[in-house]
């Protein structure tokens, strides 16, 4: 098969298209899928660049398949397998980590605990766009913030691909949801999907804007998607007793200050879903995950912001643009056959 192998650490140049053997079912419970496109993730440029949090690792001498989801086809199933049949459109988190094949290739094998039914109404590159930040998203509202009805919400960067799902999830849940963006045209991405109040966080005063929305201190779910700046500010944000929870990867802690969050009794979370994959217990749960939201997308309650899609081949130009924040929402690669 062709596949996209990253044969060391550095540039976009070190991504090369290969043939390569192709996968074949060893499990009685593995799905061979035929690869229609893969999702895009920063992720993906951080192992590409041995960046943190994971840079204890040698690279394979045969390079390494990033890409951390996909959507495709099943294209043969194990002895066991019940979930499936061959013909049916998947899509699911698994791979493009050292010593598991990712997505940027033809065919890949999963097992079928791990894969869900594709949404019916979204295409392969669609799809393939969702599971990271889909499940990201509801562990970090859900399981992590315990978020509730009626809870003043605020998403740190809602038009990005964390931020756009954690508005739907937020909404679909009966909270109330601010967000912060930086342009017009991802206010009005964000209103249309669903957010109650918008700040311009380049010109305008986010805690201010806040308490005037709320009518108290702050709110009481901050879900940060930025890292840094943004988590560092949301604990001023916050009420008492309120619940952050970061999906970035924040480099120091919140103004340098613990007795800051200390003295609110804040709750602080980090989210990183990767670490499911050591459990199978916790693989079916966010399949389950990807089950719910397949349902809310083909019901027309949650929609996909695909900002761009490119060829498996311009993989590199896709994770320099993922990189460099220029695109809004989430990016897919169409894998060729």
């Amino acid at each position: 098969m062709q596949a996209l192998v990253m044969t060391a650490v550095g540039g976009p140049e070190v991504l090369q298209m290969q043939s390569v053997p192709s996968p074949i079912i060893k499990e009685p419970h593995e799905i061979l899928i035929r690869v229609m496109a893969a999702g895009v993730n920063p992720a993906d440029f951080r192992v590409r660049k041995r960046m943190p949090p994971s840079t204890d690792w040698e690279l394979p001498k045969n390079g390494i398949i990033l890409g951390l989801e996909g959507a495709g086809i099943v294209e043969a199933v194990g002895s066991d397998v019940s979930r499936f049949k061959v013909g049916d459109e998947v899509y699911y988190f698994d791979g493009g980590f050292i010593g598991s094949q990712g997505n940027y290739a033809q065919f890949k094998t999963v097992n079928e605990y791990y894969v869900a039914h594709k949404p019916s109404t979204l295409s392969f590159a669609q799809a393939a766009a969702l599971p990271v930040v889909a499940i990201t998203s509801w562990e970090a509202l859900h399981d992590r913030a315990n978020l509730q009805p009626r809870d003043y919400l605020l998403v740190q960067g809602g038009a990005g691909g964390l931020g756009h799902i954690g508005i739907q999830l937020a909404k679909i849940s009966g909270a109330r949801v601010a967000t912060t963006v930086s342009t017009d045209e991802k206010a009005e991405l964000v209103k249309n999907l669903g957010a109650d109040h918008i700040i311009m966080y380049r010109n305008e005063n986010v805690g201010e804007s806040l308490q005037k929305w709320t009518g108290k201190d702050g709110v009481d779910v901050v879900y940060d998607t930025v890292g840094d700046g943004a988590f560092s500010q949301s604990v001023d944000l916050l009420t008492t007793y309120g619940r952050l929870v970061t999906a970035a990867y924040p480099t120091s802690w919140p103004n340098g200050d613990i007795f800051a969050p200390a003295l609110k009794n804040i709750q602080i979370s980090f989210e990183a879903m990767g670490h499911a994959l050591a459990s199978h217990e916790s693989r079916i749960v966010q399949t389950q995950i990807l089950e719910a939201v397949a349902k809310y997308v083909d019901d027309g309650q949650m929609a996909v912001v695909l900002g761009r899609t490119y060829p498996l081949i311009e993989a590199g130009e896709a994770q320099r643009a993922l990189e460099s924040g220029e695109i809004t929402g989430r990016v897919s690669l169409e894998i060729p056959h």
